[in-house]
């Protein structure tokens, strides 16, 4: 195959490719930007259900533990008539069993918390966030962010208002989980996702490749059969890659098979005998004349002329159809057979001139025994032959034009016989009878 082929070739299997990857890779794009939102959504929703659930566990643990209100006395924070300030239990129990921080406010500050600084130390005393003391001591509401910035670290942070007994808001219960360690697991279900996209587009152009490199294969047998068939050439056959095919490109080779049929019969054969004509004959030769030892035969019939002339052309096209038909069974198998003008035939014959000259005998007895009836009269006809071989080198009009020569030696020297380069090969003589 050319390099123009090959390039042919792979753009079609690249087009196939592009036509069949480009809606699965943004499928995939699509899927994977859509994951990625739906997994964060998700991861949201869980840690808002899951630090809710802390906080309020935390609010319900003190509220069990005392049933009073949270107050301040001094820097002491008391729950009813326990101070908790000191006791850190309960709260490094939860970060321990949750993984999660919390912290109780009262005020706008931090006054026990699990949250620490670089430097081990628990962030007591510290503002809340601006916008989470707004919403929950103004709207009375519980808070969840995804973005609370607690000392240059951002949290997850849910927030529970603590009332008094008149319904006051006056502190907060919060729990949290630094961002940087949920997105990391986050991240890896997206990567997790974003790689079996990624094979799944691989595995789908990878299929799509091995099919449509089978259908390339498929056109371009056919393309190599439909251009052997522009030049001529109608003795390629069909590959049965392409006619166990079950699509319509098998169909489309059993198309082209039928038009070779057809532009075999009207521009490779002769009309009035079927067998091969100059110009088909000549492509034959080109395509086989290396690799074959052609043993070639002219051949005439003798006195056509007269045939035509005592009984009509159309007795004389009857005359040429059996003969024709002769030749044809008896040769065409093993080589070709050609009118090659008016009542002359060219044969080849892919074997040993011994070969050739048995075939010929054979069939030009056949031809002699038949009888013509005009209905009026009753004819035969011979033939006379003339036989020689390719020898190494020569070209296919030097051995045509010494089998030529011989046949006019037969012609010249009685006729009804076959010549054999100089040796003649007789036949009983069976001459034209009225």
């Amino acid at each position: 195959m050319s390099d123009n082929t090959n390039k042919k070739q792979h753009s079609i299997v690249y087009t196939m490719l592009r036509i069949g990857v480009i809606p699965i890779l943004l499928l995939g794009i699509g899927l994977t930007v859509y994951s990625q939102y739906s997994v964060r959504e998700g991861m949201d929703y869980e840690m808002q259900r899951g630090l809710s659930g802390i906080a309020h566990n935390l609010l319900s643990t003190y509220n069990a533990l005392d049933g009073g209100q949270f107050s301040m006395d001094g820097e002491d924070l008391f729950k009813g008539e326990t101070r908790i300030t000191a006791d850190y239990r309960i709260l490094d129990d939860i970060k321990n069993d949750t993984g999660n921080d919390v912290t109780i406010y009262y005020g706008d500050k931090r006054r026990m918390t699990t949250i620490v600084d670089g430097d081990g130390n628990r962030l007591t005393n510290t503002d809340a966030p601006e916008g989470v003391i707004e919403h929950v001591y103004g709207e009375r509401e519980e808070y969840f962010s995804t973005d609370i910035d607690i000392n240059g670290t951002t949290y997850y942070g849910y927030y529970v208002p603590i009332q008094d007994d008149d319904g006051e808001v006056v502190g907060m219960s919060f729990a949290g989980k630094p961002k940087d360690s949920v997105m990391l697991s986050t991240n890896y279900m997206i990567i997790g996702n974003i790689i079996i996209s990624i094979f799944v587009i691989l595995l789908a152009a990878f299929i799509l490749y091995l099919s449509s490199s089978k259908m390339v294969l498929a056109i371009q047998y056919i393309k190599r059969f439909l251009g052997f068939l522009a030049g001529g050439d109608f003795t390629q056959e069909m590959p049965e890659e392409v006619l166990e095919r079950n699509d319509e490109l098998a169909e489309m080779g059993e198309y082209a098979v039928h038009v070779e049929i057809a532009l075999d019969d009207m521009i490779s054969r002769d009309p009035l005998t079927k067998l091969l004509n100059r110009r088909a004959t000549m492509v034959r030769v080109e395509n086989t004349w290396e690799d074959n030892t052609f043993a070639i035969a002219m051949g005439d019939i003798d006195w056509f002329k007269g045939v035509n002339d005592n009984y009509g052309h159309d007795m004389g096209d009857e005359v040429l159809k059996f003969v024709s038909g002769q030749l044809k069974e008896e040769l065409e198998q093993s080589g070709f057979v050609a009118r090659w003008g008016g009542e002359e035939f060219l044969i080849g014959f892919d074997g040993t001139q011994e070969d050739l000259v048995k075939h010929l005998k054979a069939v030009t007895g056949r031809i002699r025994a038949k009888v013509f009836d005009t209905g009026e009269k009753t004819f035969s006809v011979t033939m006379t032959m003339g036989v020689t071989i390719k020898q190494p080198g020569e070209e296919f009009e030097t051995v045509m034009n010494r089998a030529d020569q011989l046949l006019y030696k037969g012609k010249t020297g009685g006729r009804n016989q076959i010549v054999v380069d100089g040796e003649e090969q007789g036949i009983p003589e069976g001459l034209i009878t009225e």
